[in-house]
């Protein structure tokens, strides 16, 4: 054991000699960081998640696991795990990205009460409300029109086809950019007239579902493909020019910086406008335009209706001109008596 394995492990073991002796349990004790520490491997393990899932369960716990450390804990109780949590918040985390961590601790000790390990710590404990619906940004119709048009003033090379190619797939189809990432020249199918590209959905490890590809985003798509040589079926649909790794697929940090670098070039420069945005942009669009709502948990590939009606509560509250009524009586009655 290193120096400083030792003293982390002094650090977590370092417990006010003033507590009371913990009542008799029929759990073991876990109590010191090693040991959780191979529950952690224990655990991931038992859950047979996705390779990316992994990585995010394992951030998050770790997370916690260093928190544990700064507060000198080694066998936490309820009231910590509140504690950590309103921790979370003071440092001015997002609601989700606080759930994240949360929801991480919660499986693990749920997992540790199920094998017998330890008692769960967590149960009852809810997840933090956020008015998400009206977080939601999206693009209008002219908006996404114009990210189009900034490429149209650039030269029609491999580069800037398929950037456009890949900022119309998602503004049309709503695909996430993990999805795009994922996606091959070979997955495009015709279907009697309707040309669709498979697609491996959220948890999912086949491609199982599908997207309807408009004609005019085939065009793009088609355009982009007509530069790159050597196409097969398992090829990355849009592959990386990166000399290093030239053909590479696209990871989603690199399509995230495609959008961005987008819209910054077409004047839209929102903090809430992503990449992921773009989903939201079908949804809301597609609505807007007439779509029924089951044509869009359809589309979007939600498994619950409430997801969907998410963005239906958005647009309703849009139109809601109850403000723009009280300001018309308020501010033309001041010019009429003026």
């Amino acid at each position: 054991m290193t120096n400083g394995e030792q003293k982390q492990r002094r650090t977590i073991q370092n417990l006010d000699p003033k507590q009371p002796a913990a009542a008799e349990s029929k759990f073991p004790v876990l109590n010191s960081y090693a040991d959780l520490e191979k529950m952690a491997q224990e655990w991931l393990a038992y859950l047979d998640v996705s390779a990316n899932s992994e990585l995010v369960y394992r951030k998050s716990l770790g997370y916690f696991f260093q928190w544990m450390i700064d507060h000198n804990l080694s066998d936490p109780a309820r009231a910590d795990i509140l504690a950590y949590r309103n921790d979370l918040i003071q440092e001015n985390l997002s609601v989700g990205t606080v759930n994240q961590y949360v929801r991480a601790v919660k499986s693990f000790y749920q997992w540790l009460e199920h094998i017998g390990a330890h008692p769960d710590i967590t149960k009852g404990l809810k997840h933090l409300k956020s008015d998400y619906g009206f977080k939601k940004g999206y693009l209008s119709g002219e908006q996404c029109r114009k990210v189009l048009d900034v490429f149209n003033e650039k030269d029609p090379n491999e580069k800037n086809l398929r950037n456009k190619a890949i900022l119309g797939l998602l503004m049309t189809t709503g695909l996430r950019t993990i999805e795009v990432c994922n996606a091959d020249v070979g997955d495009f199918e015709m279907r009697g007239e309707m040309r669709i590209l498979r697609v491996k959905g959220k948890g999912h490890h086949e491609k199982g579902d599908f997207v309807k590809v408009p004609d005019q985003t085939w065009i793009l798509i088609r355009d982009y493909l007509n530069t790159r040589d050597a196409l097969k079926a398992g090829s990355p649909l849009f592959a990386s020019l990166d000399h290093r790794f030239p053909g590479r697929r696209l990871t989603t940090k690199s399509i995230r910086k495609i959008c961005k670098d987008a819209f910054a070039a077409a004047g839209i420069d929102a903090p809430n406008i992503s990449a992921h945005s773009l989903r939201h942009t079908t949804a809301t669009l597609a609505l807007k335009e007439g779509a029924k709502i089951e044509q869009v948990q359809q589309a979007l590939r939600h498994a619950s209706m409430d997801t969907t009606m998410i963005y239906v509560h958005a647009i309703e509250r849009e139109r809601n001109a109850a403000e723009d009524l009280v300001a018309n009586l308020v501010f033309d009655s001041a010019k009429e008596e003026d």
